[in-house]
């Protein structure tokens, strides 16, 4: 699946870079389970370009001195260029790429980097085609090892004076779940010796970093995995595994993670091969909020027997007072300090209420909890199912896109950056309107199109929008068409006539293991001819809870005359997205 954040720290071959001269941890290497009893810190963070893009030199600055003051050392400029769509983050000269951010992010954060003494590591190119290529179009990937070494010569040329540049991250990742022949395996190895080779020539004794994963809800087991590794390390010039630990996007719990880094430390080792194994300490959750601290420590407790580094993904987006509530980094470097996670929750909130405030649509309010070192947010529940997560700050919110004439009962906690959870407050009910009548679809049976044809592992068997059948909550029941990318895309029905149209249904799939997401919205747009669309509204992704489920996202209240209806898709985040049915109604 498509991660949202990559990982990146690298190991160097030259011994005085791996043992500390770039701020690494003094634990040596680890390839079993030997007993530790340092309290393990996390050394590095990833860095996406826009949020630099964003920032003020002065926030650039205090950006990386909230990372220095923590502790961290390293940082990973995430990617510089983009292949698909030929653009880069700094002025690069490369024919045919054009610049797409509104600053040289490349130049600036090596400059922040020099001045803070961190150490950065420059990743080269994404691109959204990985995610369906892999290793099984060779020529696809020898073409990007041609580009990663042209991108690379541009970089180092002319960035390669900074004191801060320490090496090299690629950001395309493996897996457990596409990589399953010995043809993919030589595939990775020789675009591994291609690219790595190179940048060792390049810029010697600077070390080049990957960033595996793996899904435990399928795919090769943690056995099949060290065989994998094996064969591709024998022929691969890495010098850093900084393996994600998959807890923040559901891939694995806690008491998984050492299997896995024991795995692929055997692999390591079995190769006979140098490279360094790091941990890519996830620090969110899967709806993407902060993780708490002390999830973060004991993720790292699971990992600190078979890695010798700690990178996040991310420091920089999750845990800095400039992204998040201040607590988390207070919370964190206290942790660093002291070695223990504080365990004081907070007050439970009180005077909950709640309110219909439109058809489908409940608002509920509480007086703030109290906390010893401050709130981090608050935890919403309907019906018992934990479905929102707020900020500190907030004493209300509105939970919209709910089932009709339905009453709904909620419940508050507050919790704190360490993970403490309040008592949870007293319980309010409220219910919802019932809706105008539209007891007509028009869309029955209609003919429609699509701007992105679905995968042909979950395609559209023809007339599955339009044909009535709602899939169950597995994502292999064949209603179900599915798409990965997270460019918007879009699906255009033909209503055969003019019609009045009062309300469009759209039904979507969540099941996070295997990174199948709701779209973050629903752009609906209305014709008369085909061709010139008028925006009748959008529908923004309801609160729901982690559980594996089928979603229904409602425009309504309309009256508008068209014969096409347009539902322009956006994604999540670059993961699954999957659909099954398109309805639009009238005829009250």
């Amino acid at each position: 699946m498509p991660r949202k954040h990559l990982i990146t720290v690298t190991v160097g071959a030259l011994l005085m870079w791996a043992v500390g001269a770039l701020g690494c941890p003094v634990n040596a290497e680890a390839t079993t389970t030997s007993s530790t009893t340092t309290p393990p810190v996390i050394n590095g963070s990833f860095v996406q370009p826009p949020l630099i893009d964003g920032f003020t030199d002065a926030q650039l600055a205090a950006e990386d001195g909230y990372l220095t003051r923590a502790g961290l050392t390293q940082q990973v400029l995430q990617w510089t260029a983009d292949s698909q769509a030929d653009t880069a983050i700094f002025p690069s000269g490369l024919a045919g790429y054009t610049q797409n951010t509104n600053t040289d992010v490349l130049g600036r954060a090596l400059s922040a980097a020099d001045a803070a003494g961190l150490t950065e590591f420059v990743g080269l190119q994404t691109n959204n085609n990985w995610w369906t290529n892999y290793a099984n179009n060779t020529n696809w990937l020898t073409g990007q090892a041609t580009l990663a070494n042209q991108l690379a010569d541009t970089i180092w040329s002319n960035y390669g004076s900074h004191s801060s540049f320490g090496g090299w991250y690629l950001p395309f990742e493996v897996d457990n779940w596409n990589f399953t022949t010995q043809a993919s395996w030589t595939a990775m190895a020789n675009f591994y010796q291609t690219v790595a080779s190179h940048l060792h020539t390049l810029t010697p004794g600077l070390p080049v970093i990957i960033a595996p994963f793996f899904n435990t809800s399928g795919g090769q087991t943690s056995q099949q995995w060290t065989t994998m590794w094996t064969s591709i390390l024998k022929n691969s010039p890495i010098d850093v595994i900084a393996l994600q630990d998959g807890i923040g996007d559901g891939h694995a719990t806690t008491a998984q993670l050492s299997t896995w880094y024991a795995a692929t430390a055997s692999a390591i080792s079995a190769a006979g091969a140098k490279t360094k194994l790091w941990a890519d300490v996830e620090t969110y959750t899967p709806s993407f909020q902060p993780m708490d601290i002390a999830t973060i420590v004991a993720d790292m407790d699971q990992e600190q027997n078979y890695v010798s580094n700690f990178l996040s993904f991310s420091y920089d987006h999750y845990l800095s007072p400039q992204q998040v509530a201040p607590a988390y980094d207070t919370t964190y470097r206290a942790y660093a300090s002291t070695g223990t996670v504080e365990t004081t929750p907070p007050s439970m909130p009180t005077n909950l209420t709640a309110k219909t405030v439109a058809t489908l649509s409940i608002e509920i309010s509480w007086t703030a909890s109290t906390d010893n070192t401050g709130v981090a947010g608050y935890q919403i529940y309907r019906d018992g199912a934990l479905v929102a997560t707020v900020g500190a700050t907030a004493t209300a919110f509105t939970d919209s896109g709910l089932q009709p004439s339905t009453s709904y009962s909620y419940a508050v906690s507050a919790f704190d950056a360490a993970g403490n959870i309040s008592a949870t407050s007293q319980t309010a009910s409220a219910t919802t309107s019932a809706l105008p009548p539209s007891p007509v679809n028009f869309a029955a049976g209609a003919s429609y199109t699509a701007s992105l044809a679905a995968d042909s592992s979950y395609p559209d068997s023809g007339g599955e929008l339009t044909d009535g059948t709602l899939g169950t909550t597995s994502y292999t029941d064949p209603a179900w068409q599915g798409r990965n990318t997270g460019t918007p895309y879009s699906f255009t029905i033909d209503l055969g006539t003019a019609q009045t149209v009062n309300e469009v249904d759209s039904d979507w799939l969540q099941v996070q293991s295997v990174s199948i997401f709701l779209p973050s919205k629903l752009t609906i747009g209305a014709s008369t001819d085909g061709s010139t669309f008028t925006t009748i509204g959008t529908v923004n992704a309801p609160a729901v809870s982690t559980a594996d489920q089928s979603v229904m996202y409602r425009l309504f209240g309309l009256n508008v005359t068209a014969r096409y209806i347009q539902v322009t898709v956006t994604p999540a985040s670059s993961a699954w997205s999957f659909t099954d049915e398109l309805a639009v109604k009238g005829g009250a």
